[in-house]
């Protein structure tokens, strides 16, 4: 993911991460195999549905994307701050 030089970041608040670009967010979501038994699902603290999620993000719906992670999860920015995917989404 794009992020602020280490330079420019020590001198604001901005967000260090810049995220991805549509084009790099499709290609991401692209690499989901879309398993049977979904252990991301099953892994996830607040049961976001996220097969689905990531189906509508690669079909380019990001609108319908956010709605999905909005109906398990108010504040989906946050939880995801917090949330361990880096050992539960493999």
């Amino acid at each position: 993911m794009p992020a602020q030089d280490p330079v420019v970041r020590a001198k604001n608040f901005n967000e260090v991460a810049l995220g991805y670009s549509d084009k790099a967010v499709i290609a991401e979501a692209k690499r989901c195999i879309q398993c049977k038994n979904a252990p991301c699902r099953q892994g996830c603290p607040v049961d976001i549905d996220i097969p689905a999620f990531i189906k509508k993000v690669t079909e380019g719906d990001f609108a319908g994307g956010i709605q999905k992670l909005k109906e398990a999860n108010a504040l989906p920015a946050v939880c995801g701050r917090v949330c361990p995917q880096e050992s539960q989404c493999e």
